[in-house]
């Protein structure tokens, strides 16, 4: 979105899309609550989680290997973990945890460059719930925040679990897709290779020109910032089934 804002404007569009950013959040983990069952872990790794039943899984060696794999390569650099999984694993419930999508952003300023924190405030990354939140495992990679081997261990396990499941069962992403709500992995460079699940609301948000980021954050007496709604993508957000009926309804040229 191209556009020229002023301070009072993009004041305006920070609350607007703050608002939007509950809004769809809200539903997004009303819809996330409602496929619980499709979420557990049990699902791809069948008696390698602990339990007291039995649920037998064909591919449940060949994905525990998968997942040993993924998590050696990520726990050692940067969070210096044992790279060992003992199976069977503990249990993790299907409770879940949302945390904005952050990065760091060079801001040029009349002092000089600036490293600003941005948070993308319709991209959230979900995980099963642990006791750290995104911005404190970040912290912790970075050694800026006091480390609890415990947690860190259970945060990289339930992303790496989390990964795991959505690329073993593609499904789960056409299921969200289906609710306008998209899924990609990504990676932060604080840590390192873990992949992280992140879910985007259908609509855009972007960062304004660095002048005006600086204001703001200048204004705040900080340097976060968060993006704001692109309005135009409200606007001209479509129907993919819609879409696609119309495209059929074309070819039999039915007359009106």
């Amino acid at each position: 979105m191209t556009v020229d804002l002023e301070p009072a404007k993009l004041l305006k569009l920070h609350s607007l899309t703050k608002e939007v950013g509950q809004l769809c959040l809200r539903h997004l983990k009303a819809h996330v609550d409602a496929m619980a069952p499709l979420f557990r872990p049990r699902r791809i790794l069948g008696d390698h989680i602990d339990s007291s039943s039995k649920e037998a899984v064909p591919a449940a060696d060949r994905n525990l290997a998968d997942l040993q794999e993924l998590y050696t390569r990520v726990a050692v650099n940067p969070f210096d973990l044992r790279p060992e999984l003992r199976a069977p694993l503990e249990s993790i419930t299907t409770q879940f945890q949302f945390d904005e999508w952050e990065y760091t952003h060079a801001t040029e300023t009349d002092r000089g460059w600036q490293s600003t924190h941005v948070t993308t405030p319709l991209t959230w990354v979900i995980s099963y719930s642990t006791s750290y939140s995104l911005a404190t495992i970040r912290s912790v990679a970075t050694g800026s925040g006091q480390r609890d081997v415990d947690a860190v261990r259970a945060f990289v396990l339930r992303a790496c679990l989390m990964h795991e499941l959505f690329a073993k069962i593609p499904t789960l992403a056409s299921l969200l897709e289906g609710l306008r709500y998209k899924m990609e992995v990504r990676r932060s460079p604080q840590l390192g290779e873990l992949p992280l699940i992140t879910v985007s609301a259908p609509f855009r948000t972007f960062r304004p020109p660095d002048q005006l980021v600086a204001l703001a954050t200048g204004l705040a007496g900080g340097t976060s910032f968060a993006e704001v709604l692109d309005v135009d993508s409200v606007r001209n957000l479509g129907d993919p089934l819609r879409d696609e009926t119309i495209e059929i309804l074309s070819r039999y040229k039915l007359e009106s």
